[in-house]
């Protein structure tokens, strides 16, 4: 009977071990994808942030390899992150709107440059410290680092 008892407690424990795991994991991915851009203002010049819909203001949001691919309509927040990549980190892009392997790479140096794990994939973390492009003005912001 106690050896039931041990059994039932130690299933129960893998079972919640488990659940958290796959708690965890489903929380990261939780998160949306960008499919819009938000402006923000900086002094005289206008910010362009990706994020989940047009003039949401929520950077709680991703963007990865594909993005923009869907049926060749290039996106605007890929668009958007891709300028700042030029202008604050020198990454050379084409400005196209897809989230391509070069845009992917450009992304996991300014992850590493801001001490973030440097996966290529732009989210909510990479968006806060990020540099981005003054539109209107010049220079950038000055995002910081974790």
């Amino acid at each position: 009977m106690r050896m039931r008892r041990v059994a039932a407690s130690l299933s129960t424990l893998g079972l919640l071990a488990a659940g958290a795991v796959v708690a965890t994991a489903g929380t990261a991915q939780a998160a949306p994808a960008c499919k819009g851009y938000s402006t923000y203002a900086s002094g005289s010049a206008t910010l362009y942030k990706p994020t989940t819909t047009n003039g949401s203001r929520n950077t709680n949001c991703l963007l990865s390899s594909g993005a923009g691919y869907n049926g060749g309509q290039q996106s605007m927040a890929v668009g958007y992150l891709q300028t700042s990549l030029n202008r604050c980190f020198g990454a050379g892009l084409a400005i196209d709107g897809m989230y391509g392997q070069a845009t992917v790479n450009a992304v996991k140096t300014v992850q590493r440059v801001k001490g973030l794990p440097a996966d290529g994939v732009f989210g909510p973390q990479t968006s806060k410290y990020m540099n981005w492009a003054k539109m209107g003005g010049s220079g950038c912001t000055s995002g910081g680092r974790p």
